[in-house]
């Protein structure tokens, strides 16, 4: 869950200095959705998502926003899904990662076997009664069209967290947080995807088969590109004022991380 610390964290400028008061928050991983990442390494027999409006964006071919469900091979699927929290003017977020009882597959998309698209309902126009769309087949960008992550994710052998620390000047004060933003997937052949919490849904996940231009969040050697660069890519192109952000990748149940330098 997230702790706004009760108190102000303070820094010392030198002796005879001023002294700054820094207000922090803290959006990691609970150790119950840690253990449910850790879950994820292993065979995964599907990857689920919701099909409907927004799962694809023109100005981000590549990337698909919406809940998921990891089905691992032993054990029950796993949510992902994002926390958001509204603070310091604006929403930060984190992964959220729940375990699911049960669930009717027919009604989801397969990132496994594109052929399955599921269901998307609506509501009809007097709001009174259920309607199902037309078939997914006539709105394409509703639905996973390319091609099967099974290749990629059938056998997942690395889980790693990736978490963010900011600290940034808002207004007349400094801020700062850490949140657990996504976890970085990779299987037998070392190819990586990305799952990305976002801040303005709480519904939804970003799901990144390839990473692509968010490579600069897994990888400090990446070639920097202007528009997409750390900052940009976690959602913070537009903060007003001084930010400082780094990013680390830490590996599901050993606790090591690595960092830009």
């Amino acid at each position: 869950m997230a702790n706004l610390l009760d108190g102000p964290s303070e820094r010392g400028r030198g002796d005879g200095e001023d002294w700054e008061v820094t207000r922090s928050l803290d959006l990691l991983l609970p150790p119950t959705e840690r253990r449910l990442a850790a879950r994820m390494v292993g065979p995964l027999t599907d990857f689920l998502y919701v099909p409907g409006p927004d799962f694809t964006s023109p100005l981000e071919p590549g990337l698909y926003r919406s809940s998921a469900v990891v089905m691992p091979a032993d054990g029950a699927p796993i949510r992902l899904s994002s926390f958001p929290v509204p603070a310091f003017g604006v929403t930060l977020c984190r992964l959220r990662l729940e375990s699911v009882r049960s669930l009717k597959r027919e009604h989801f998309g397969s990132f496994f076997d594109p052929s399955r698209r599921g269901i998307v309902y609506t509501m009809s126009a007097d709001r009174r009664s259920g309607a199902v769309v037309p078939p997914p087949a006539v709105l394409p960008e509703w639905s996973y069209r390319g091609a099967s992550l099974s290749t990629r994710l059938a056998d997942v052998t690395t889980v790693r967290v990736l978490r963010e620390r900011v600290s940034a000047a808002s207004g007349d004060e400094m801020v700062s947080w850490v949140a657990d933003r996504g976890l970085a997937l990779a299987g037998a052949a070392g190819l990586e995807s990305l799952l990305l919490a976002v801040g303005d849904s709480d519904d939804r996940v970003a799901v990144l088969p390839e990473v692509a231009l968010y490579r600069a969040l897994l990888d400090p050697a990446a070639p920097v590109v202007p528009g997409a660069t750390v900052r940009d890519l976690l959602g913070y192109g537009d903060w007003d004022g001084e930010m400082e952000v780094a990013v680390e990748l830490v590996e599901v149940g050993s606790g090591s991380a690595t960092a830009p330098p």
